[in-house]
């Protein structure tokens, strides 16, 4: 793989990486909102940069896991990776058609749309994931979309990864633009500072939302670390319970013909 191709497919990996911790920052800001369909909504927008992430580095095409390997052999990324998920990878493609299958393998069952909070308090506490369309479990952060589940921390973690390594090669071959995005960064963060000052002082901090944490885009704030530090707080916020409360609205179970 020559340099400009390359540059190409780093520049495109770590873009992926800032929106989905732009999907994450979403999510969080859902989940201490305790906003059910802002929960789902930015969850699904978590699996979308997650999937091309996977589906660059660990192509499903023949034809394309050369391009694959090279990649992994720049960023030093071993073959077996929470990413590596062919579901992960696949999870957009033929989209109409995998809807028609849930909707077959699920017929004369109880299916559930759009539900957020413990799974164990759904029902009877025993609901097949395969009949889940589309729910977020706050008891473990799994999402789920067409019976498949997806772990939001592991998904976290692993792309915090990803864009530690993702951001080594993009300052190596952007020297230039990444100074500048420092700089820019500096002084946005030293404006924030300077408007805090003025202001008056703060509450008391609330509660961290149960959230995994979103991904770091510069390696010199060790990502994957800060990511899994926040997984602890999933279980003392009140995300949890608030949720709990939203089963009866939330679902819509219904025996199908």
């Amino acid at each position: 793989m020559d340099q400009n191709t390359l540059a190409i497919y780093v520049h495109e990996l770590r873009n992926q990486c800032l929106h989905a911790e732009a999907a994450f920052n979403l999510f969080n800001q859902a989940m201490g909102n305790r906003a059910g369909p802002g929960v789902l909504f930015a969850s699904q927008m978590v699996l979308m940069p997650a999937s091309q992430i996977a589906g660059l580095l660990w192509p499903t095409r023949a034809r394309s896991r050369g391009r694959g390997e090279q990649l992994r052999k720049v960023l030093q990324l071993q073959e077996k990776h929470p990413l590596n998920d062919r579901r992960l990878a696949e999870l957009w493609e033929r989209t109409d058609q995998k809807t028609e299958e849930w909707v077959g393998a699920t017929k004369g069952q109880q299916v559930v749309f759009d539900y957020v909070g413990d799974l164990k308090q759904l029902g009877d506490g025993n609901t097949p994931e395969g009949c889940l369309y589309r729910a977020f479990s706050t008891g473990d952060n799994v999402f789920y979309y067409q019976g498949v589940g997806y772990n939001f921390q592991a998904i976290a973690n692993a792309i915090s990864d990803v864009a530690g390594r993702v951001n080594q090669i993009y300052r190596q071959l952007f020297p230039e633009l990444a100074k500048q995005e420092d700089e820019e960064r500096a002084k946005a963060a030293a404006e924030q500072q300077a408007a805090a000052a003025q202001q008056a002082p703060a509450a008391a901090p609330e509660a961290a939302p149960a959230a995994p944490a979103a991904t770091e885009a510069e390696p010199k704030k060790a990502p994957a670390k800060k990511a899994a530090a926040k997984k602890p707080a999933a279980k003392k916020t009140p995300a949890k319970k608030a949720a709990a409360k939203k089963p009866a609205a939330k679902k819509a179970s219904a025996k199908k013909d």
